[in-house]
């Protein structure tokens, strides 16, 4: 039995206007959940939840404190007192070393890894300058898949699924399509009890705007998602996607949202969990429980 944790930074519950929602003018199976609509069944028998991201503090969520929730269970807005933007404070990051939830499987003896491809050079990096997901793998033993050990022998996926990203850093590695990465992904989760996958192209399209690139995000995970879930046992497994705030459901703005996030899940006891999830900071917990059963 494993977990495939989807994380998509920065995806909103928003309006049904094809003017400002990508999810609404370019139509997606999975993605066509809009506020004060009703939400058509999800393909592959999958249930939606409404998420809170907000953790009960005012002001517009952000990426530091929702990870940090998603990835500890810790409401970490209120332990701050306000929402905190881009990378882990020191308070943020002690979090995240003593409550991570791959800190917590370890010591269930439960095997979990983070399916992102990195470099040496991220690792480099000021503490303030890593990723509170990168931060959430560090409190545990488990080794991170780096891009020319893993990555080019298919055992690791880029954040884009298509390695562009990285290609223009100048890394030397094969431009994949989404699908491959995809395969890739539903092989890596099938060998262990938990897998984390991190997608941030939403949240930068959010911020940056422009339709054009919207759409090319929407078609990528329609096609992650159709292709995970036509290829891992459903009747054995759990994938669960959710996120941290809202951002990409609305391009009239550069900011972050206020709506409430999708969790969307397939597979086993996705009812029992689903009932489990109102806010973001109650994901890892449901994912504990689930494992333990």
């Amino acid at each position: 039995m494993s977990v495939l944790m989807l994380f998509i930074d920065g995806i909103g519950i928003g309006e049904a206007d094809s003017e400002k929602n990508p999810f609404a003018r370019f139509p997606s199976p999975f993605f066509s959940l809009f506020k004060n609509s009703l939400w058509p069944s999800l393909p592959f028998e999958g249930v939606a939840v409404a998420t809170d991201p907000s953790m009960g503090v005012p002001g517009l969520p952000q990426s530091a404190t929702g990870q940090t929730a998603l990835l500890t269970g810790v409401n970490a807005s209120q332990k701050l007192g306000h929402h905190l933007s881009g990378f882990p404070s020191p308070t943020l990051r002690k979090i995240l070393l003593a409550e991570s939830i791959f800190l917590k499987l370890e010591r269930m003896n439960k095997l979990a890894t983070f399916a992102n491809a990195f470099s040496p050079e991220y690792f480099a990096r000021p503490d303030r300058q890593i990723s509170a997901t990168t931060w959430s793998v560090k409190a545990s033993g488990f080794p991170f898949r780096m891009i020319h050990d893993d990555l080019l022998q298919g055992r690791a996926v880029s954040h884009d699924l298509t390695n562009e990203f990285l290609a223009q850093l100048g890394f030397d590695v094969p431009i994949r399509a989404p699908q491959e990465s995809a395969t890739i992904l539903a092989d890596i989760a099938e060998t262990v009890d938990f897998c984390l996958f991190e997608f941030i192209m939403t949240d930068a399209v959010g911020h940056k705007g422009g339709i054009a690139r919207a759409e090319i995000q929407v078609r990528k995970l329609t096609t992650l998602l159709e292709t995970v879930l036509n290829k891992i046992d459903l009747k054995n497994n759990l994938v669960l996607l959710t996120s941290d705030h809202g951002n990409f459901e609305d391009l009239s703005v550069a900011t972050h949202t206020h709506h409430l996030v999708p969790t969307m899940l397939w597979g086993k006891s996705r009812h029992e969990l689903a009932k489990r999830i109102q806010r973001i900071e109650d994901v890892p917990q449901a994912i504990l429980t689930h494992l333990k059963s």
